[in-house]
């Protein structure tokens, strides 16, 4: 699960190299699950976090869409709350909660006054082993998916071509497992699927727990103890145990036009694949940091080179995700100006470009954009829920509790050498894919 998220970078700040960013407790429960503590006195509010290390990457084959379809049923009822009183319970104590699942991670989230925290804590310990799906429970979710599924991917050309460069950059490996699963395996999906995969994956030693807000660590790891400590792991054969397995890397440069109906503006995506156990966390580091020169924002070097200055893109993107025992990718997004400009045009700007912004990049500009990233550190330290989804993304990415806190640092440690190092790891990816959405003529 060790994954690195560039966008939570924007939330440190330039001069906190002297300052903790934020104090992070860490302890571990006799069953396995993982807790993080901040306090935060400034309201007396609090949020819970529960994440669990398992996404549609786990999903069976076949069975796509089963993680996500989990999702939506732990919404229903337990062996102790009725079917749909947990979000009537949190609404009626005047609490927020959401979910969401990604390719390797679930995660659950309520924001509640402190004196409701006890509550939200007992609803979700009891959900993480009482979970107790109804024919009807299962049936109503399943077309729920369903129609998400049409509504947000078979309806929407660019979803469906973003799905495609994924699947053709992850292969054959889990991870090109669309998060939806689809149409036809969303329908083929059965209660016993669900309940299999929630006994599989939904225990203690799977998941982290993250505490923000007005308590203290002792206090927090009474309450931990309390609602979680008496959970237990449910006994899974060998077999059971498994992670998802493991593809051989297979060396491919692709090169896509789709033609979809109902696309009103075209796009382009690139990505390199970076390898498992490839990069570390100083690499990844020094990527994020490039990212951001390249295309941070409408003054960054690619913007100011293809959209201003050559009037060849309307807009232009990049961005960095790893995870150290998966992979992850290196990505471009642009949208072109005009007719014409198709995706071995914007393909040779780009590579044009970047060696000119890696030439072009000095001590001055990554100090520069080192500052820009680190700006709002306060902002991170007074608001409970953003400093609960930084430090337990963070944590997921295999960072210990003291690189959370010092993280700053790590970011104001990177070089130019760094950066150099970290981009001919990219460059000499095996697997790269570029694409071009347009409409069907």
């Amino acid at each position: 699960m060790k994954r690195f998220f560039l966008g939570l970078l924007h939330f440190l700040s330039a001069g906190a190299a002297e300052a903790k960013l934020m104090d992070v407790a860490h302890f571990k429960l006799d069953n396995g699950l993982d807790v993080l503590v901040i306090e935060n006195r400034k309201a007396p509010v609090a949020v819970q976090m529960l994440y669990y290390k398992t996404g549609s990457m786990y999903d069976p084959k076949g069975k796509g869409g089963i993680a996500h379809l989990l999702e939506h049923l732990m919404f229903r009822g337990t062996k102790r709350v009725k079917d749909k009183e947990f979000n009537n319970l949190t609404h009626e104590f005047g609490a927020e909660n959401n979910a969401y699942t990604t390719f390797d991670e679930t995660a659950y989230y309520e924001f509640s006054d402190i004196s409701k925290l006890e509550l939200m804590m007992a609803l979700e310990a009891d959900r993480m082993t009482g979970l107790d799906i109804s024919d009807e429970a299962f049936e109503a979710e399943r077309n729920i998916v369903f129609e998400e599924r049409m509504q947000r991917y078979e309806s929407v050309p660019s979803a469906l071509f973003y799905e495609t460069m994924r699947k053709l950059l992850w292969q054959d490996s889990p991870l090109a497992n669309p998060v939806s699963g689809s149409p036809a395996e969303i329908k083929g999906l059965k209660k016993e699927d669900a309940e299999a995969f929630y006994r599989k994956w939904y225990r203690p030693d799977n998941a982290l727990l993250v505490l923000v807000g007005d308590l203290e660590a002792n206090e927090a790891k009474k309450l931990a103890v309390k609602y979680y400590g008496g959970l237990k792991n449910p006994k899974l054969a060998a077999e059971d145990k498994e992670k998802a397995e493991d593809v051989a890397v297979k060396g491919a440069v692709s090169r896509v036009t789709m033609a979809l109906d109902g696309v009103e503006q075209p796009r382009y995506m690139a990505a390199i694949r970076l390898e498992k156990e490839a990069f570390s966390k100083k690499d990844i580091l020094a990527l994020s940091l490039f990212s951001e020169y390249l295309a941070g924002d409408d003054t960054s070097f690619l913007f100011d080179k293809l959209v201003y200055d050559k009037k060849a893109l309307l807009s232009v993107d990049t961005g960095v995700s790893y995870a150290e025992d998966l992979g992850g990718s290196f990505g471009f997004y642009a949208v072109p100006a005009k007719e014409g400009i198709g995706e071995r045009e914007i393909s040779l700007l780009l590579e044009q470009e970047v060696a000119e912004a890696l030439a072009a990049f000095d001590k001055e500009q990554l100090e520069k954009i080192k500052n820009e990233m680190l700006v709002d550190v306060v902002y991170l330290q007074e608001n409970p829920e953003v400093s609960a989804r930084f430090a337990g993304n963070m944590f997921m990415a295999g960072y210990e509790a003291n690189e959370i806190v010092n993280y700053d640092e790590m970011i104001g440690a990177i070089t130019l050498e760094d950066v150099h190092s970290a981009w001919e790891k990219v460059r000499a990816g095996k697997v790269q894919v570029a694409g071009f959405l347009e409409a069907k003529k």
